[in-house]
């Protein structure tokens, strides 16, 4: 499934990185199915195969060993898994090192606001800059130690971008996306794809709560009091860090995000020719036992047996 994998992830980085050109606010879900098909294109060996004969020898001395590919995908994907693992780790690191602040007013208002009844914790951080949401089952919201200097508007604001990644489940396919890099370590279209999606999200996040109501200056102005530089592990969303805060203060201004079916049509066909890729199996032509020289009648006769009949 190599060669399938890397056809469809090339071909779908190339074609949305024409139409991110042309509007970075891209709909993340076009990003997440491509990742997912990447995700269970493997599952395709199990589908019926039809060989196709090509020119070329089958006995080729200087092929490699059957074990090299999958041994130096294995270092690979220990790797990068063993990274991830890191990564939650630490962000049990964070929890210890952070204190609960459940029953700040303004955190109740926008649970209420937004609906939201699940469990989700808001805990404030010393060492953080900008807020980061993390967890799957029970999601966390951190606020740096200076959310108690913001003023009411922004605090509002941030936790409403934070609850809206919450809302939206992005951390969800977030983690999706980070399972597919660990798969496809090897694959550089498939890492970019990923931040690709972490970009989209923060514009669909910023869409979502505009679509809720928010103002977009004021949302605007709190992105700009806020959304300072921060590092967050992969497993988990910054309010700053993937895209420039300029782009996303010109999105707010335009008033919302372009989704676009020319894209989703071309993904489709995409993964339509990988499918079709992955059915196929290649079988060199056998070579064919040369034909013995004919022989010129002088030969033949010196050759032929003067007593046949003995």
């Amino acid at each position: 499934m190599l060669i399938p994998s890397l056809v469809f992830s090339l071909l779908a980085a190339f074609a949305m990185w024409v139409f991110v050109r042309r509007n970075p606010a891209t709909d993340p879900r076009v990003t997440v199915a491509i990742l997912a098909l990447l995700l269970v294109l493997p599952l395709l060996n199990f589908l019926p195969k039809y060989s196709v004969t090509v020119a070329g020898n089958s006995e080729s001395a200087s092929s490699p060993s059957p074990w090299v590919f999958p041994a130096i995908w294995t270092v690979g994907f220990l790797f990068f898994g063993l990274r991830g693992l890191i990564d939650v780790l630490s962000m049990q690191r964070w929890n210890r090192e952070s204190r609960l602040a459940n029953d700040l007013p303004a955190f109740q208002e926008t649970l209420a606001e937004l609906g939201i009844s699940r469990r989700v914790d808001l805990r404030i951080h010393p060492r953080l800059t900008s807020p980061v949401v993390s967890g799957l089952i029970r999601p966390r919201i951190y606020l740096p130690e200076s959310s108690t200097d913001w003023s009411p508007q922004t605090l509002k604001m941030a936790l409403l971008h934070e609850l809206g990644h919450v809302q939206r489940r992005d951390l969800w396919m977030a983690t999706l996306a980070h399972v597919v890099c660990v798969l496809h370590w090897f694959n550089p279209a498939v890492w970019w794809l990923r931040r690709t999606f972490l970009s989209q999200c923060e514009y669909a996040c910023d869409a979502h709560l505009v679509e809720k109501g928010t103002d977009p200056r004021i949302y605007a102005n709190a992105l700009c009091d806020v959304a300072q530089s921060a590092s967050a592990p992969p497993l988990s969303l910054a309010m700053a860090g993937h895209v420039p805060l300029r782009e996303r203060i010109i999105f707010l201004s335009r008033g919302g995000r372009r989704g676009s079916v020319l894209l989703s049509g071309l993904i489709l066909l995409t993964a339509s020719s990988a499918i079709a890729m992955s059915m196929i199996r290649f079988v060199p032509e056998r070579a064919k036992a040369p034909l013995p020289a004919p022989m010129n009648e002088v030969d033949l006769r010196f050759s032929a047996d003067p007593f046949p009949g003995d």
